[in-house]
């Protein structure tokens, strides 16, 4: 009896193996992605040059424990890339103003002991292109985007309130 061999089979005209024909596909594919993921990196301003940009960020309604947990000169973090996006430079703190319904049905703003209102000024370095800034190249920052941040001491979510180059 003749030994059977796997000589022609699975092959592909046969020089190629089918298995290494989908193997080359997608490496050919992947090299694909990564030059116009490259590009698009550049469309978003990464080969741009550095700036300085002065951001302020509105954290409510936050406990007293939180305002003190926060202090000039502590890093802050981005929370979901996890990168550091800047350094405080000022911490202010104002009265949380709650809706309250009156008893005629009319709506009106009052002090809520519990809460504070923060307003962290921070100053970090970013990319500025067409489409915005990018804060440590990694984090688009507009007024009013949210954010997840992260502090020494404390996370919480905030909102960007101002964005400024400086000079």
């Amino acid at each position: 009896m003749a030994k059977k061999t796997a000589g022609g089979r699975g092959k592909l005209f046969g020089l190629l193996n089918i298995l290494d024909l989908v193997i080359l596909v997608f490496l050919i594919s992947l090299g694909f992605a990564l030059v116009l993921r490259g590009g698009l990196k550049d469309d978003l301003g990464t080969s741009a040059d550095d700036v300085k940009v002065a951001f302020t960020l509105r954290i409510e309604p936050v406990r007293v424990m939180t305002y003190m947990a926060i202090a000039e000169g502590d890093p802050v973090f981005d929370e979901e890339t996890g990168s550091r996006i800047g350094t405080v430079t000022k911490v202010t703190a104002s009265p949380y103003q709650r809706e309250v319904t009156m008893e005629d049905g009319t709506l009106m703003l009052s002090p809520d002991p519990e809460y504070l209102c923060l307003i962290v000024s921070a100053e970090g370095v970013g990319k500025e292109s067409e489409n915005g800034i990018l804060l440590n190249g990694t984090r688009f920052c507009s007024p009013g985007a949210n954010i997840k941040l992260g502090f020494p001491n404390v996370t919480t979510t905030g909102r960007f309130n101002t964005v400024k180059l400086l000079p």
